[in-house]
Order: structure tokens, then C-alpha cells, then sequence
């Protein structure tokens, strides 16, 4: 990993020691010695219908199998199954689509080398054709990746070198390529501007959030929902990075559906967007069009947001969430359709990272077993195919 890609590592979770190694939540000096993580950076990802882990090197994904996105034949079995790769695999990425049964993952090995697998309608695969494939295919970068995103048929990949490259779906301008309405689909890496200094990223539905060194935030694509920060109500689309506000401290972002938020180097988080299910997180319904604290938390290590809800992890290894609740994504009682502020999901405090899926949520322990809860229809939170709605964590067995 690159002395960046480290850096900003610990800046997006609890710290580092001396050897670059990244302390669990709570650790600061002068309290209980810290007890270091087995991992340094994403290990989980959630999509549209399916979901996927790394343990110890080994892919594992579950759910939706309708595009090859398990990494086996259309329609086989909805996991959790393992996925041969060529090395160690280091972090997931899991993507939907702009249909129900839609879906494409993408991995970073240790090497990082990119592969990806399953819907290729929009090029989303980055192997410069639109043909589907069950099994991971490699992506052609110019320098190792360190980081990788996918989403609704877009995905981006943050190079050793701090440039950004993304593929796959352009519609609303989510490429950033500074195009014209209606943008060409790219089946191959293209980069992001010039720059090299970017150090995060995140792929929304119809619009893409990163961050350029030393914080500064840039959105692009697709404005219907304020989802670009912008300051404009007015339905728009911004073709190339457009930067939000003028801070520069911002070390981590996650674009959603209609909802994006970012977490600051002080560990506070902000969000944007609409939200009528109360996603933003800030005490009521009504939609930001900038940047809106979420109030009376500081202490957040970690930010995900997707369709209509929000999780962070929080430095005493807590989760909490808000937005919507009608599938039990936010583990909260079925007669809870949704949570305009942030509360406490569960009583466990081990938990050192959420992942929000489209109607689901899943969440890894320091112990690396992984839990999900929310919608199962299609096997993304439960090993029991008979579970079609969860609205508490249920672990999943890898």
C-alpha cells in the first residue's frame, strides 16, 4: 500500500500505530491498550439482491444470482458461495442494477489486480465488451488499483498513482467525462480528469462522490435529488467533478440512491440529498441540498449510505442508522417504517464495519463473522431461503 493509501487508511478508521497498523475503535492513548485490526481496509460489500465478504483471503458471496454475480452460473444457488480467484483477495465491491434481477461484483486482490463478473449490459465488467461472465475476468488498469468501487452498472477503481478511473454506465454523466446528454456507456477504464491526487471514492445510483488530496469533496452526475450537494434544488446534471463547498478536511464519502454523506477528519458526518424516509440522519424528513450535520455524534469511524438508509460505526464499535425500515434494515420492530435520527442497531459493540445494501444491511465483527438483516427475498441476508423479511441480524454463514 502506498504511504497515501495508508495514511488515509487511519485517517478513515480509528488510527495507527508506529508500523502503519490500524487500531480498533476506542483505542487512544491514555486508555486500555489498543487492540489491533486483522484488516486495514473494506472487507464487506452490499449491493442491490446480493452481498460479499473477504475472510482470510477468500471471496465469498450470497444472494441474487439471476446475472452471475455469485461468481457461478445464471441462477444457480443463491450462496454463500466461495469464488475462485487468481490471488489473495484483498476488498469487494458488490454492484446492482438498473433492473431487479441486476447485478455485477468486482475484487481487489493483494497484487492489485481488479476482476469482475456478472451483468455486463452497461460495460459495467470493464473488459471493453458487454458480454456477461459468471466467473472473475480481468480488468486492464495501467498501475495497481488500492481501491475499488461499483454500484447501479458503474464502477470505479483509485490507482497507485492517485488517479481515479471508472467504466460502465454514463447516462446521467456518472463518469464524469464532462460529456453530453445522454453519455456513451464505456465497457473500459477511462480516467477521471488529469489529477493525481485522489484518495477516495464511492459510485452511487446516476452520480459518483471522491475526494481529492488534501480533503477537498467533488461530486458528479446526476442532480434530480440534491444528491450532489450543489447548494440548487433545480433537477440538474454536473458531467465532470464539481466540488462541494470549499472545506478540505473530508476523508471518506458514500454516494447512495438519492442520499450522500461524508465523514470529516474530526469524525463528524454530513449528508445531502432528499430523504423522506428520514436517511440524512438529521431529525426529520426535509432534503439538503449542502452538506447537514448529523447532529450529536462526533465520534463516527465509518459511513455507508445506499438507497433509502444510512450506518455508520461508531468509535465504541456501535452501528447506528436511519431512513427507512420497511424490510428491517434497521433491525428496528416491524411496526417501524422508518428512523429520521440516528439510534443504536442491536446491544453488541464489536462491530467494525456496515455495509448498506439497497433494502438490506450487513455489518462485520473484529471476529470477522458477518451478520446481515433486512430484505431476504433473494437470499442476501439469510442462510434460510424461507426468511423473507428480517428485522434483526441474522449471521451468515461462510
Amino acid at each position: 500500500m502506498t504511504r497515501t493509501r495508508l495514511a488515509l487508511a487511519c485517517l478513515a478508521l480509528a488510527g495507527c500505530n508506529g508500523s502503519g497498523e490500524v487500531l480498533r475503535a476506542g483505542s487512544d492513548a491514555g486508555e486500555n491498550p489498543p487492540v489491533v485490526l486483522q484488516q486495514t481496509e473494506a472487507r464487506l460489500a452490499a449491493g442491490q439482491s446480493h452481498a460479499c465478504a473477504v475472510v482470510a483471503g477468500k471471496l465469498s458471496c450470497w444472494g441474487n444470482s439471476d446475472t452471475g454475480q455469485l461468481g457461478a452460473p445464471v441462477g444457480g444457488d443463491t450462496g454463500p458461495r466461495a469464488i475462485q480467484t487468481t490471488g489473495a483477495v484483498r476488498a469487494p465491491a458488490a454492484g446492482g442494477g438498473d433492473r431487479a434481477d441486476g447485478g455485477h461484483t468486482c475484487t481487489l486482490d493483494t497484487l492489485g489486480n481488479v476482476y469482475c463478473f456478472g451483468a455486463n449490459d452497461r460495460g459495467q465488467l470493464g473488459t471493453g465488451d458487454f458480454d456477461a461472465r459468471s466467473t472473475p475476468s480481468l480488468v486492464a488498469l495501467r498501475a495497481p488499483a488500492v481501491d475499488l468501487r461499483t454500484s447501479f452498472d458503474t464502477s470505479c477503481a483509485l490507482l497507485a498513482d492517485a488517479s481515479l478511473w471508472c467504466w460502465g454506465y454514463n447516462w446521467e454523466g456518472q463518469l464524469g467525462l464532462g460529456d453530453t446528454h445522454p453519455g456513451t456507456d464505456r465497457p473500459a477504464p477511462v480516467q477521471i480528469g488529469t489529477e493525481s491526487d485522489w484518495v477516495f471514492v464511492s459510485t452511487g445510483q446516476g452520480h459518483t462522490c471522491g475526494i481529492r488530496s488534501p480533503g477537498a469533496l467533488y461530486c458528479w452526475g446526476r442532480n434530480t435529488a440534491m444528491n450532489l450537494g450543489q447548494g440548487s434544488a433545480e433537477p440538474q446534471q454536473i458531467r465532470s467533478p464539481a466540488r462541494v463547498g470549499s472545506d478540505s478536511d473530508w476523508v471518506e464519502v458514500s454516494a447512495g440512491q438519492s442520499t450522500s454523506c461524508a465523514r470529516k477528519r474530526n469524525n463528524t458526518v454530513y449528508c445531502w440529498g432528499s430523504q423522506d424516509s428520514g436517511a440524512l440522519g438529521v431529525g426529520d424528513t426535509m432534503p439538503r441540498s449542502t452538506p447537514a450535520r448529523v447532529p450529536n455524534i462526533d465520534d463516527w469511524l465509518s459511513i455507508s449510505t445506499n438507497t433509502f438508509h444510512t450506518c455508520g460505526v461508531r468509535r465504541s464499535g456501535e452501528i447506528w442508522c436511519a431512513g427507512r425500515n420497511t424490510e428491517g434494515q434497521l433491525a428496528a420492530p416491524n411496526t417501524v417504517d422508518s428512523i429520521p435520527n440516528m439510534q443504536r442497531m442491536g446491544s453488541d459493540a464489536d462491530w467494525v464495519e456496515v455495509r448498506a445494501g439497497r433494502f438490506f444491511t450487513c455489518a462485520r465483527k473484529l471476529d470477522n463473522s458477518v451478520w446481515c438483516t433486512g430484505d431476504n427475498r433473494d437470499g442476501q441476508v439469510s442462510n434460510d431461503p424461507t426468511v423473507d423479511r428480517s428485522n434483526v441480524l441474522l449471521q451468515v454463514k461462510l
